[in-house]
C-alpha cells in the first residue's frame, strides 16, 4: 500500500497528489473563484499518474479530505474517491480539512503556541479548532460566529497562528500581539504525512457507510426566477 493518492475539494481550491511511502510524487492545484472541481478533479488524476509514471492499478489507497468544507466540494471529492475505491478494490483514507491545514501553518510558521485553522462559512462564520503547540492536542471541530474579541477556546495563548481563508476577515475582531493572521487553502500535499501514518496504522473508512464532516445541513437557495415566468400554485 505504498502508492496513495490524495484528492482535496473542501475549499475553492482543487488539488490532488501521489505519493509513495510518504514522498510526493506529483500533484496539481489549481483555485478559482467558482467551483471548478467537477471538471479539473480527473483530468488532475490522469495527469498526476502520467507524471509518476505509474497505472491506476498500482494505487493502494485513496486519501480524501473528509470536511468540515463546501458542501459541493465535499460531495465531488468524495463520490470521485469512492468511486476510485470501488473500482480498484482498496480502501478509503480521510483526513480532517482542519488537521491538514495546522499542518500547512506548523511548517511554514513555526514557533507559535497554538494554531487555529479557519476554514471559511460564510459572513463572519469559520470551521474552526484549536491545535495547542505544547500538549500536540487539539479541541473539538466546531462552527463559530466571530462577533466578539474574546471568549474562545485560544484566547489563553500569547501567541497564535490563525490560518485558512476564513482567517483574514476575522482579523479585525481577533487582532492583537502575537497574532498572525494567514490566507491560504488546504492542499492534497499537506495530507500526505497525516494519510500515510493512518494507512500504516490500518484507519480505513467503510465505502458503503462514508460520510464526511457537514457541520451544517445543506440549504439550497431560493430559484430565482427574473423573469416571472413560474407559476405560483394555490
Amino acid at each position: 500500500m505504498s502508492i496513495i493518492l490524495h484528492i482535496e475539494t473542501t475549499t475553492h481550491q482543487c488539488a490532488v497528489a501521489l505519493s509513495k511511502d510518504g514522498i510526493l510524487l506529483a500533484n496539481r492545484t489549481i483555485r478559482e473563484d467558482g467551483y471548478s472541481h467537477a471538471e479539473k478533479l480527473l483530468p488532475f488524476i490522469d495527469e498526476v499518474v502520467l507524471e509518476a509514471r505509474i497505472v491506476k492499478a498500482e494505487l493502494g489507497a485513496v486519501s480524501v479530505s473528509g470536511g468540515p468544507g463546501s458542501y459541493t466540494g465535499l460531495r465531488i471529492g468524495i463520490a470521485t474517491a469512492k468511486g476510485i475505491c470501488h473500482a480498484l478494490g482498496i480502501p478509503l483514507i480521510s483526513v480532517d480539512t482542519l488537521t491538514v491545514l495546522v499542518h500547512q501553518a506548523r511548517k511554514k510558521h513555526s514557533g507559535y503556541a497554538a494554531y487555529v485553522p479557519m476554514l471559511d462559512a460564510r459572513r463572519m462564520e469559520v470551521y474552526t479548532r484549536t491545535f495547542n503547540e505544547e500538549s500536540g492536542e487539539y479541541t473539538e471541530i466546531k462552527p463559530v460566529v466571530i462577533e466578539d474579541s474574546t471568549g474562545y477556546s485560544w484566547d489563553s495563548y500569547d501567541s497564535i497562528c490563525f490560518y485558512g481563508d476564513g482567517a483574514v476577515k476575522c482579523s479585525e475582531v481577533l487582532k492583537g500581539d502575537g497574532r498572525i493572521f494567514i490566507e491560504d487553502w488546504p492542499t492534497a500535499e499537506a495530507a500526505i504525512e497525516i494519510a500515510t501514518l493512518k494507512a500504516k496504522n490500518n484507519e480505513f473508512e467503510g465505502l458503503a457507510l462514508y460520510e464526511p464532516k457537514y457541520l451544517k445541513a445543506f440549504k439550497a437557495g431560493k430559484a430565482k426566477d427574473p423573469f416571472g415566468l413560474r407559476i405560483n400554485k394555490l
